[in-house]
């Protein structure tokens, strides 16, 4: 019988007919799984949540305050942190948190702790900002654990801010309480700010749990921003609905200061379909999802694993596979061989830090039909690029 999943039905020819560029970037016979943006349709009960914004004219200036009480709500619930409304600011996505506290905590010629790899827009922050980005080293051969004496080694006087994505974006990892407790010791011992972006923290595989760094102590809770975002559960990108917030009352509005009259918060169908993502009551759409993308991931594992010489990291948390192709070619030389012979448009490796190169992030928040015929479409590659190795 036919899936009734409604994460199993898209289809090439129904996503080519949506406007958006993940889809209209390249030619159409390319699949694109490049971008971190789902394949899948919107919940239903957000689509009447911004049926009725349209409805209600709902486009005029509007208070956020009954959001924020939303999402403190939830942050208390959820993420266990307690923080009232007035310290939880919104913003357009994660990233404007990541320049606001790199701004708060740096000043030009001081250093910021990244992972490498990591999701390229922290090592954009450090450059426009003029921020000395050093590079913690995530091991593939390791797991991608974070080693916490690998941290202490690159902490140096200058350090003011370690960055920190959990579930992290490109490995897939979710980080354990005892790694978070190594983070946390470290930040609190040398009294260095740390941001976290959290936006992927429902997307969750195997029983792994989220756990927020700032909910371990108040110590680290008071050097801690926290940002998070609806965009990559909810399939709401175009939306640009972040939020972000801290215990430390002093240290929340040095961030407002920043960025009054700067960043106007967000638009206001975000504000109205926060308050129903905030509140659990839909929570039911993400654990429905989950178990579907735990068996693409499943599939996708399975098959790389089979027609080629690939290292597959497994993917704990996000919707993002991180697997290194071993052939000996740059990622940005297999890049142009996947797009001009394959027709599969995925993510350099390259662009997530050295430790990235040879690696290809590819996108598994799709359909099992759409994901066979772009794995379908590497297999045929694998035998040049088995040639390309040999020479």
């Amino acid at each position: 019988m036919p899936s009734t999943s409604p994460f199993d039905k898209p289809t090439i020819q129904s996503r080519l007919s949506v406007r958006g560029v993940k889809w209209h970037r390249d030619a159409a016979d390319i699949i694109p799984l490049w971008l971190a943006d789902q394949d899948y349709p919107l919940c239903p009960e957000l689509k009447d949540e911004l049926r009725k914004a349209v409805e209600e004219e709902f486009t005029v200036y509007a208070s956020d305050l009954d959001v924020r009480k939303a999402m403190a709500a939830k942050i208390k619930r959820y993420n266990k942190i307690e923080v009232p409304p007035e310290q939880v600011l919104l913003t357009q996505g994660v990233i404007p948190g990541m320049w606001l506290s790199s701004v708060h905590a740096c000043r030009p010629g001081d250093e910021m702790i990244v992972t490498d790899p990591m999701y390229f827009p922290f090592f954009s922050v450090a450059d426009r900002t003029q921020i000395r980005k050093v590079y913690w080293k995530l091991k593939l051969d390791e797991g991608y654990k974070f080693d916490i004496e690998r941290l202490k080694e690159v902490v140096t006087p200058k350090t003011r801010l370690i960055n920190v994505c959990n579930p992290h974006n490109p490995c897939g990892r979710v980080m354990t309480k005892e790694e978070l407790k190594g983070i946390a010791d470290v930040a609190v011992d040398n009294k260095i700010y740390v941001f976290v972006d959290e936006l992927w923290e429902d997307i969750l595989n195997d029983g792994h749990k989220h756990i927020s760094l700032a909910s371990l102590n108040p110590e680290i809770a008071d050097l801690t921003i926290t940002s998070w975002g609806f965009s990559k559960t909810w399939s709401v990108p175009g939306l640009q609905a972040g939020y972000l917030a801290c215990t430390n009352k002093t240290m929340f509005e040095g961030i407002q200061g920043i960025s009054s009259n700067v960043l106007r918060g967000t638009n206001n169908f975000s504000k109205a379909i926060a308050p129903l993502i905030c509140s659990g009551k839909i929570d039911y759409w993400v654990r429905d999802m989950n178990k579907y993308m735990a068996e693409v991931r499943d599939l996708v594992e399975k098959r790389l694993t089979e027609m080629g010489d690939f290292t597959v990291p497994n993917l704990e948390g996000t919707y993002l596979m991180f697997p290194k192709f071993n052939y000996g070619l740059s990622s940005q030389v297999l890049n142009k061989l996947l797009i001009d012979e394959a027709k599969v448009s995925l993510n350099l490796g390259d662009e997530f830090g050295p430790e990235g190169n040879g690696h290809m992030r590819i996108l598994t928040a799709t359909s099992k039909g759409i994901m066979n015929e772009a794995l379908n479409r590497i297999e045929k590659l694998v035998p040049k690029l088995e040639k390309m190795k040999k020479k």
